[in-house]
C-alpha cells in the first residue's frame, strides 16, 4: 500500500510516473541512423532515385526499400542502401487479370516468370527479398485492391522456397485472424532459413497480434509503416487501425513493452505510397517522434536500423 505522503505526491506529478523518454533516448533518436523496410520508389513518383535519395540523406535514412519492384535505376542510383525485391508488381499484375482467385494459381504465367527471375537475381545477389505480396488487406487497402486469400497456398509457398534457399525475406501484408496465425506459423517452420516481414505489423493496434507470433517463431518480425497519424490523416477513405500505435511524441505503452519485450523483431517503415510521396520528412520526423525518443538507446539501436542489417545482410 502506497503511503499517504507518497500518494499525494504521485497525484501532484502524474507525469512522472507515464514519463515516456529519458533525455538521452530523445537526443539520439535525434540522430540514430534509420532503416526504412517499407520505402516505395514505383508508385505514382515513379521510379526517380534522386528524389528518393534526397529524402533519405536529409533525414539520415541509410538504407531503404524492401517493397515493390526491382528498379535498375534505383538501384545504380541507392547502390547497397536500396533493400531490392521483386513480386509485388506480379501480384498486382495477376490481381488485375484474375481477381483474389488467381493470386494461388502457381501456373499463372506471370508467377512462372517471377520464380525464374528471383532465382537468377538471388544467385546475382540483386534482390534481397520478395514484398511487399497482400494476401489479406480486406479492412487495411484503399477498396480497389482488396483481397482475402490464404495466406498458406501454392505461390506464397514457391516464393518462400525460394527465399529459404537463398536466405532471404518474404514481405506480407495481412491482418490477424485464427487463419493466418495458423497459416503464417506453418510456413515460418516450413521454411525456417526465410524470414518474415509482416508489413504494418499486421495493421492492428493490439500488440498481442505480434507477441502471439513473435513468442513461437524468431524468424518472424515486424515493421511499423502506418502506425502513426500521418497515415491515418492522408489515408484513402479506409481505416483500420491506421494510425493508432504512436503519435508525434508518444508511442502505446503496450507496444514500447512489446519492443523491449522482443527487441529483435520489429523494424520501422515510411510507406511513403499513396499521397504521401512528398509527405517522407514528416514521416520520418514522426517515427523519431513518436517511436524511436520513447525507446531505451540499445532497444532504439535495435528498432531503428540494427535489426534491419541482420535481416536483410545490409552494409554498414
Amino acid at each position: 500500500m502506497l503511503k499517504p505522503v507518497t500518494l499525494i505526491w504521485l497525484l501532484m506529478f502524474p507525469t512522472l510516473v507515464i514519463a515516456q523518454y529519458s533525455p538521452l533516448s530523445a537526443e539520439l533518436a535525434k540522430t540514430v541512423p534509420i532503416a526504412d523496410v517499407h520505402m516505395h520508389v514505383d508508385f505514382s513518383a515513379g521510379d526517380q532515385p534522386d528524389f528518393y535519395l534526397e529524402q533519405m540523406n536529409r533525414n539520415n535514412v541509410k538504407w531503404a526499400g524492401a517493397v515493390g519492384s526491382y528498379l535498375p535505376n534505383t538501384v545504380q542510383a541507392l547502390g547497397d542502401r536500396y533493400i531490392a525485391t521483386l513480386g509485388q508488381g506480379e501480384f498486382f499484375t495477376v490481381f488485375r487479370n484474375s481477381g483474389g482467385r488467381g493470386l494461388t494459381n502457381i501456373d499463372d504465367p506471370a508467377f512462372q516468370r517471377l520464380f525464374k527471375n528471383a532465382e537468377n537475381a538471388f544467385v546475382a545477389k540483386r534482390i534481397k527479398g520478395f514484398g511487399e505480396l497482400h494476401t489479406d488487406n480486406h479492412r487495411s487497402g484503399p477498396p480497389e485492391i482488396r483481397r482475402h486469400i490464404r495466406t498458406d497456398n501454392p505461390v506464397i509457398r514457391q516464393i518462400y522456397s525460394i527465399a529459404n534457399k537463398y536466405g532471404g525475406f518474404v514481405q506480407i501484408h495481412a491482418q490477424m485472424d485464427s487463419e493466418f496465425e495458423k497459416d503464417i506459423l506453418k510456413i515460418t517452420a516450413d521454411f525456417p532459413a526465410s524470414t518474415t516481414v509482416l508489413s504494418h505489423c499486421l495493421s492492428t493496434d493490439d500488440a498481442d497480434d505480434l507477441r502471439i507470433l513473435f513468442k513461437q517463431r524468431t524468424n518472424i518480425v515486424c515493421e511499423l509503416s502506418s502506425g502513426g497519424p500521418i497515415a491515418k490523416r492522408l489515408s484513402l477513405g479506409y481505416k483500420p487501425s491506421i494510425g493508432n500505435v504512436f503519435s508525434a511524441t508518444e508511442l502505446k505503452k503496450d507496444w514500447k513493452k512489446l519492443m523491449e519485450e522482443y527487441p529483435n523483431q520489429v523494424m520501422l517503415g515510411s510507406d511513403n505510397c499513396c499521397g504521401l510521396e512528398n509527405q517522407y520528412d514528416a514521416l520520418i520526423a514522426e517515427l523519431r517522434g513518436g517511436v524511436l525518443q520513447n525507446l531505451p538507446p540499445d532497444v532504439m539501436e535495435k528498432v531503428a536500423y540494427k535489426n534491419a542489417i541482420r535481416v536483410f545482410k545490409l552494409k554498414e
